[in-house]
């Protein structure tokens, strides 16, 4: 067997964050794109939470390096290597933070300064995407040449005083600067702005499904009901793929995927007309979050729409087969042998849409606001 190796050529700075964020959620479970959709789960995910990434951790991050790029010695003859020394003195001064502090979910909290990707390539993007940094397009050395050079590249933020002890923490100023800041993407036209504004009364909703039974305005709403709606589409289709997979290598567990897929065909789904209404919201958004439909992906949705009713028949089961060997040319794991040694489940979980993440960052605004 051969190895095989992931690889790509450097063009420019959005091409380098798309694939920070690529290599970075790979481990991630909602990542996980068995019949290849994950331009639209993405998609959905930039329109509802502009700036979120599912490897994110901590909302105080956005505040946080930005400082430590104010504060490193741009007289460095290397900077990219001083803003690395200085991430991993970030990570060792929280790490050391007495008991009590909020410490949790450090990034390098086991590796320290042997950390691969430092905090600063996590939310590069986001520190772009939510204006912080003010050119959204430059790459972390140019940043590190601007400011050198003297130039302007970061808005107006509260500043965190090197002997802070706050860890993860937010100060009530930090929480007002960062929802303001929120609130203001998009002209004021996005759910993460809406939720981080009243993130002290509904910080305890934890279900994307109920933030759909608050009072949001129209055009929030319908792209929440459409994300939902996709949501539940393709739970059927990856249940369904899960019991392929249980049959042909995990006989034992074929009754728990019946039973699961059952449950989902007895739910109140209504299919979508077709894959451009499923998904109108996005293709009415395309240019502003650079989202552009797969003709392949489309005609699967369509296909999927048209037999998930009957999620089990042979037609079904038909679509998910090709699917999966369209999506991943040599490696469809139904076209193996039986002695493959499967896991147990492969990208069955709900699409969340990184909701998990904004959860804890509205967790965060109102943990401040309390204070």
């Amino acid at each position: 067997m051969t190895n095989s190796a992931l690889g790509w050529v450097s063009f420019g700075s959005a091409e380098a964050e798309a694939v920070n964020a690529l290599m970075g959620a790979l481990t991630d479970s909602e990542a996980r794109d068995e019949l290849g959709i994950g331009a639209i789960r993405d998609g959905f995910s930039d329109l509802l939470f502009p700036g979120t990434s599912t490897v994110q951790t901590r909302l105080r991050y956005f505040l946080m390096i930005p400082q430590i790029f104010h504060d490193i010695d741009l007289r460095a003859r290397d900077r990219q290597a001083a803003l690395r020394d200085a991430e991993a003195g970030l990570i060792a001064r929280i790490l050391a933070l007495p008991e009590g502090a909020d410490r949790d979910q450090l990034i390098g909290v086991d590796a320290g300064a042997k950390l691969k990707r430092m905090p600063s390539a996590i939310y590069w993007g986001g520190i772009g995407a939510w204006g912080i940094r003010l050119d959204d397009r430059a790459r972390i050395r140019d940043v590190l040449e601007r400011m050198a050079e003297g130039e302007r590249c970061w808005a107006e933020m509260p500043s965190i005083p090197k002997d802070d002890t706050r860890g993860f923490n937010l100060t009530k100023d930090e929480a007002d600067w960062i929802v303001d800041r929120c609130a203001s993407l998009r002209d004021g036209q996005t759910l993460l702005g809406n939720l981080m504004s009243r993130a002290r009364n509904i910080s305890q909703i934890n279900d994307l499904n109920k933030v759909a039974q608050l009072d949001l305005p129209l055009n929030l709403q319908l792209q929440l009901n459409h994300a939902l709606a996709f949501a539940n589409t393709l739970f059927g289709a990856s249940l369904l793929y899960n019991l392929l997979l249980a049959e042909r290598f995990a006989p034992d567990t074929v009754e728990q995927w019946q039973q699961q897929l059952g449950e989902w065909q007895k739910s109140e789904i209504a299919p979508a007309k077709d894959a451009h209404t499923l998904i109108a919201p996005l293709l009415e958004a395309s240019a502003e979050i650079a989202f552009r439909p797969n003709d392949c992906t489309m005609r699967f949705l369509n296909a999927w729409l048209g037999v998930m009713h009957a999620p089990t028949s042979n037609d079904a089961r038909d679509i998910i087969i090709a699917r999966e060997r369209q999506a991943k040319p040599g490696r469809a794991r139904l076209q193996l042998n039986g002695d493959y040694n499967w896991s147990g489940s492969s990208g069955a979980g709900r699409l969340t849409f990184r909701w998990g993440r904004v959860h804890r960052y509205l967790q965060d605004i109102s943990e401040a606001k309390k204070a």
